[in-house]
This record gives structure tokens, sequence and C-alpha cells, in this order.
């Protein structure tokens, strides 16, 4: 009998899509915006702040080019999921991605932050972050495999995970001494290593039985600040910073000044996390090689708790890898770097502008088209629609700046609004969301 062999990796695909994206990009056109300068290390806000402990930025980017329905097929009150006999191989193979179904998210929260004003020209920023990156990889054969059930080798899901603190400490410099308009940055950011995980099954050989599944497999990753015993992911007993990283950020504007109805073009640019994160402390090395039983899981519906369910999953999909373990030296991760160029008409003696901007994030390339308002110095509307990268988004900035006192910034962008009960999109996993208190004097 036929059993669910994906439902481990589709899951933990799943449960890494609850957090959204950061649509903190929806501020980039905005020269007010307190936290655009994340985006392009050039931007200086005109306010002095101080950020809201835990609350004062919060974001996370995620990209995906599958979603529920491409697992989950409705059938009345009871939806069927794509390992059931109901659904046609056709029905479900045809409906994949060209590019094996992947997942690539980020988060990043700011825990102390703040910036202001150095003499004239200046402006500094200093933040303490928290930051998570993760992605899966589900390749298309072995879905496949899963439900025609055709025995043979495959290539396995790919899934890694890295969780780092940062403080970082930024220098944005007025140029226009030399340059009317031109303005440049930079930031250099301190990483401490908290934890990491990473399991490659380069290749899977299945032989379908009448009650199970026959796995061999060939694969291997690492573990840092967390061990391998009984089968279970588990914290190391050492705890604190298990490696250390530097990485930079560089940026530039050029704001042009035109009279007449358009005031003017500006022009930007920027490239984020140059740099590298090394892993010494508490290091483990995974390898399968091996022969293992796979039975599956049933019960997987549209409205299934993944959450409540993450234990027997995680341990279903232990041992279909079969994972060994051993002490390490270390290993390293190289950041995924990001690029911003962006390009910005405003007129209305710039209280309405148009912008459109290039970003590279997650591995994509994006084009991003945006209408801002800012009818006062205070107050920043923004809508923006993505185009041209891995799927198409929609979204929206709004932004709270007075002078003084407290100051809020809101942010969503969506590929869909298709959920289940549980909020997680059906058509398609990406979406967006940002958010941020601030305190200004």
């Amino acid at each position: 009998m036929k059993k669910h062999i994906l439902t481990a990796t589709f899951v933990l695909l799943t449960l890494s899509c609850v957090v959204s994206a950061q649509s903190l990009r929806g501020s980039y056109f905005f020269e007010t915006s307190l936290q655009r300068g994340k985006l392009n290390a050039a931007f200086a806000p005109q306010n002095n702040y101080v950020s809201v402990p835990l609350i004062g930025s919060v974001g996370s980017d995620a990209v995906s080019n599958v979603g529920l329905a491409n697992f989950i097929f409705p059938s009345g009150n009871a939806p069927y999921t794509f390992m059931h006999e109901n659904v046609p191989a056709s029905t479900f193979l045809s409906g994949l991605p060209e590019a094996d179904p992947y997942l690539r998210a980020r988060a990043e929260i700011d825990l102390l932050g703040g910036g202001f004003r150095v003499g004239e020209r200046g402006y500094v920023t200093v933040a303490l972050s928290a930051a998570a990156e993760t992605e899966a990889i589900v390749p298309n054969e072995f879905l496949r495999f899963a439900k025609t059930g055709a025995n043979g080798s495959y290539p396995g899901p790919r899934i890694n995970v890295f969780s780092y603190g940062i403080f970082s400490a930024g220098f944005s410099y007025d140029l226009g001494q030399l340059v009317e308009g031109l303005r440049i940055g930079g930031r250099i950011k301190l990483l401490g290593g908290l934890f990491a995980g990473e399991l490659d099954l380069r290749q899977i050989n299945l032989q379908l039985q009448s009650d199970k599944v026959a796995v061999s497999t060939d694969g291997g990753g690492y573990l840092a600040g967390l061990t391998w015993a009984d089968k279970k992911i588990r914290l190391a007993e050492n705890k604190g910073l298990n490696g250390f990283g530097v990485a930079a950020d560089l940026g530039f504007e050029y704001r042009l000044k035109l009279d007449g109805f358009i005031n003017g073009v500006n022009l930007s640019a920027s490239v984020n996390n140059l740099g590298t994160l090394s892993f010494n402390k508490n290091v483990t090395q995974l390898w399968t090689g091996a022969t293992a039983s796979f039975a599956g899981l049933n019960g997987i519906s549209a409205d299934y708790d993944f959450k409540t369910n993450l234990d027997r999953v995680v341990d279903d999909f232990s041992r279909l890898a079969d994972i060994h373990s051993a002490e390490a030296d270390g290993y390293s991760h190289i950041l995924e770097p990001s690029i911003y160029a962006g390009v910005e008409v405003p007129f209305l003696n710039e209280m309405v502008s148009a912008g459109l901007l290039y970003y590279r994030s997650m591995g994509f390339n994006h084009l991003m088209a945006s209408a801002n308002v800012s009818p006062v110095r205070w107050l920043n509307i923004g809508l923006n629609g993505t185009f041209l990268g891995a799927v198409n988004t929609y979204g929206v900035y709004a932004e709270f700046i007075p002078k003084k006192w407290v100051g809020v910034f809101i942010g969503l962008n969506k590929a869909t609004l298709k959920t289940n009960r549980q909020l997680i999109p059906i058509e398609n996993f990406t979406e967006s969301g940002c958010f941020g208190v601030n305190v200004m004097f």
C-alpha cells in the first residue's frame, strides 16, 4: 500500500513558510523613512531615532514556487492529498513547476538600534539584531516517485537552516560639496553564529514494497550548536556563540534636481551582506549510506495541524534518511548577497513619486514598480507590484513619522490572498510583512 513518502519534506517546507517576506522594500523611495537604510547604506532619514527593543524593525523574506494547491486537491469536505488514489498522477505531475519545488526564506529582528546625525552631512546607525535563513528543495523526480511508485535512484531533498546574531554600525555621508546630490554609505556587520543545520540527500535508492518503502541513501551535511542523538535534533549542551563572521553593505544615492512638473530624478544602488560566517564550535558532521524503511504518514489534509505533528514528522524523516553523526572541526556558510538598483521620479513638489526598483534577493532577480505619496512630511503611503521575478506580488506600505515621539511603519506583500484555516497560502507560499516602532528625538 502506498504511503505519503514526501510528507515529511513537504511539512518542513510548509512550516518554514509561516513567516512572511520583507516588504520593507516598499519604503525604498520614501526620503523620510526610518529603516530603509537597511536596503541601501547610503540612505539617511531626517530624524534621530531609537528603536523600541524587539519591535523596532521586524521583517523577513520568503519565496517559493509551490503552494498547498500543488499537494492538496479538493473533493467535497474531505480534500485529498496528492498521494491519494483518486488523484490521477497526470493531474498532480502536470501541476508541478518546471524548476524543483523550493522555499527560500530569511527573517531578521532588531533587538536594539538607533540612528543620529553627525555634523551637517553625516548620519550614523547602530543595531543589534538576530537573523535566520532557511532553504528547502524537493526534486521533481522524487515527487514523481512518490506518486507513481517507480523503483529506482533519485536525487533527494536538500534542507539548510542558519541563525546568527548581528552587530552592525553604518555611516552615510553627503558628498554634495564635491558632487551635488551625491551621498554614499557603508555598514560593517560582526556576526555571531547561533545554530545551523544542513542536509543534502544527494541520491536515494527506493524500492516500493507492499506496506513500506525500502530506502538506501547517499548524502551528508553539518550541524552547529545542535546535536544528533536518538534520531532527533537537540540543542548542544554548551550554549553560546558557535561561530563568527564579518559582512559589509555598500551603497550610493544621487539626486538630480529639475525645475518643472517633474522635480528631479533620483538614482541609487547598493549591495548587502557581502561576507561569510564560520562555525567552529559544537559542530557535528552528518552522513547517510545505510538502508532503512519508511512507512510514511497518513491523514494529511488542507487543515492538517503541522505544528502538533512536527515531532512525528521529524522522526519519520530521520528514519527515511538513516542519518549518522560524528564531531567535526567546523564549516563555513557564505551569506546570500542582495542587490538593489532604483530610479525614482518625484513631482508635485515631491509629494508624489513613481519608482522602479530592481533587486536580487534569495537568489532571484525581481523588478518592482512603486507609486508613492507623502502628502505631509510625517506620512508615507505606497503601493507596489513586483514582476519579472520568481512570482508576481502586490503590496502596500505605510509609515507615520512625526518629528518627535513615536513613529510606526507597516508593510505587506503577497502573491495570493487564498489561505487555509491556518493562514497557509494555497496557491503560492510567497508572501510578505514588516512592522516597526521607533522613538524620534
